[in-house]
């Protein structure tokens, strides 16, 4: 089990290309279990080789408890199993892909929580 802190919805991160802003955060269920997942949308725009962007997907884990607790900042702490099996990612993977198509999919793995 990990903990996993929720970001907030609309808020814009830099990287040293572009930004991200988190636009969507929910919960899906596949094959009888809840998971978390958030959509992205990312900008490129301080690239040497032009402008881009893109949708993304990430998906902390399967949910155990969901916004139990908060952390030190004040933002909220769910607790989720990471899907490291791969027949599960790929499962996943092709229910999203029917839901989100076009958009780029990625599971947190362990050192996503670390």
């Amino acid at each position: 089990m990990e903990d996993y802190v929720h970001q907030t919805i609309g808020e814009e991160v830099r990287f040293i290309a572009g930004s991200y802003r988190i636009v969507e955060e929910g919960c899906l269920t596949h094959d009888g279990r809840e998971f978390l997942y958030w959509m992205g949308i990312a900008t490129v725009d301080n690239a040497c080789c032009g402008n881009t962007g893109c949708r993304f997907l990430l998906i902390p884990g399967y949910i155990h408890s969901w916004k139990t607790k908060t952390n030190a900042r004040g933002k909220p702490v769910s607790e989720v199993e990471p899907i490291v099996d791969q027949r599960q990612q790929a499962a996943i993977r092709t229910f999203l892909e029917a839901c989100y198509p076009f958009a780029q999919i990625n599971f947190a793995g362990k050192s996503y929580f670390a």
